[in-house]
């Protein structure tokens, strides 16, 4: 799966078992100025505004918001303990 799973190790369990986690769909802003600059802001409320904002009309992504914690460690120490 090269190198971005070998630096991404939630995405390679996302890849191999989705079922691990849970997820929600909204939009997601990042903070250019200021001195929260850098910061990731998501809104998944679905709110439809009055007027147009900063939040109208971009795209949504799905975010994992939950993990079976134990089956992740279960899974990752079956791909540790193999030869595949």
């Amino acid at each position: 799966m090269g190198i971005y799973f070998d630096y991404h190790r939630d995405a390679y369990f996302i890849k191999v078992n989705p079922s691990l986690m849970t997820y929600t769909e909204g939009v997601v802003r990042v903070q250019t100025v200021g001195i929260t600059r850098g910061l990731t802001v998501f809104d998944n409320t679905k709110k439809r505004y009055g007027e147009i904002t900063a939040w109208s009309g971009k795209p949504t992504v799905k975010v994992a918001v939950t993990v079976d914690a134990p089956a992740v460690v279960e899974l990752m120490m079956q791909r540790l303990m193999t030869d595949d």
